[in-house]
């Protein structure tokens, strides 16, 4: 199985020479630092509507409307990310003496136009700015790397060769935490090129968001058994899985349940996963035992993981891994897990 979630090569404090910009595929894993300020959430809910909530009249004599705030939208993830993205941009330490830019600098045949990494998923909001600092650009950048927010921590460092004749990119990336089933990645990266005697900057709030499970993605109510299996898969020699069990207890069929209908999707994308041997741990939620399946959910143990889930015989998108650990501490098994 081959999937991505984030640029692999890039870790914190190593530095990578690339030799063009491309497209990175899947999405970023960071998963440190603290989160955003109160304002990413305030700024969510939207302008409230006043609409005629009936007639008065006034004191002289005049009819007059009174209003009343009108619900406010809820907000999806795609629009949390564009608030988290101007959020992070608006958090930018500018350098003593920048000024900033209303577009891209024409510095080396417009090397700062795009960004040094740019996700392969489709559900990325990447906003950029542009400034124009005194200093050297590797001066610039440990002063950012002094000045950034303590909520961000560093993620990695890259250098970039331009174009013939032109200098080199360097890049510093800082994350944010992601927000379980809404954000899964929330990044800064600042690009700095030479420009004459200062250095041009580009900064990138680059988010990602998690489109929402389908509402016909979930274990119905009417599950009230549940039968484990584990597949044992081309790694695990001539070793025997253990028999199956089906549960009925209503407490632990519920805990089941809601532990896969909390399941975010698969991040998209492609990346380099560990081999999977076809080791799974497989739920067959049932409305009683022996009752056709309601749902299957096939908890992949190895690869990359994920949980492939079928409701009502049709299949679904796949799920974002989960503990197969954590499947067999709700159900009271003491089985062994596969050994990876």
């Amino acid at each position: 199985m081959t999937s991505d979630r984030g640029r692999g090569a890039l870790t914190p404090g190593a530095r990578a020479t690339v030799a063009g910009r491309v497209p990175v595929a899947g999405r970023s894993t960071a998963r440190v630092g603290a989160a955003l300020g109160a304002a990413a959430a305030i700024a969510l809910a939207g302008c409230a509507v006043a609409h005629p909530a009936g007639k008065t009249t006034g004191s002289t004599g005049t009819t007059v409307t009174s209003t009343r705030p009108g619900p406010r939208p809820a907000a999806g993830p795609k629009q949390r990310a564009v608030v988290d993205a101007d959020a992070i941009l608006a958090s930018f330490a500018a350098p003593p003496g920048a000024s900033k830019l209303a577009a891209a600098p024409t510095v080396d045949k417009g090397a700062l136009t795009t960004a040094i990494q740019i996700s392969g998923t489709p559900d990325l909001v990447d906003k950029a700015d542009w400034w124009l600092a005194p200093g050297k650009p590797l001066q610039v950048l440990a002063w950012e790397a002094k000045h950034v927010s303590p909520r961000y921590s560093a993620e990695g460092t890259a250098s970039v060769s331009g174009p013939v004749g032109s200098g080199p990119i360097w890049s510093d990336m800082f994350s944010l935490p992601d927000i379980t089933g809404v954000l899964d990645s929330r990044e800064l990266v600042v690009e700095v090129v030479q420009d004459g005697d200062k250095t041009a900057i580009r900064v990138d709030a680059q988010v990602t968001w998690q489109p929402p499970v389908p509402a016909s993605e979930k274990v119905p109510a009417a599950a009230k058994a549940v039968t484990i299996s584990m597949d044992l898969g081309l790694n695990q020699g001539s070793k025997k899985p253990p028999k199956p069990v089906t549960i009925t207890d209503a407490a632990k069929v519920g805990a089941l349940r809601a532990l896969i209908n909390s399941l975010p999707l698969f991040p998209p994308g492609d990346s380099h996963c560990p081999a999977a041997f076809g080791d799974n741990l497989v739920l067959t939620f049932r409305a009683r035992p022996g009752a056709p399946a309601l749902a299957v959910a096939t908890d992949m143990l190895s690869g990359c993981g994920g949980v492939e889930i079928t409701i009502g015989g049709k299949s679904e998108p796949t799920l974002a891994a989960v503990s197969g650990t954590q499947i067999l501490k709700i159900a009271g098994l003491s089985w062994k897990m596969p050994t990876l």
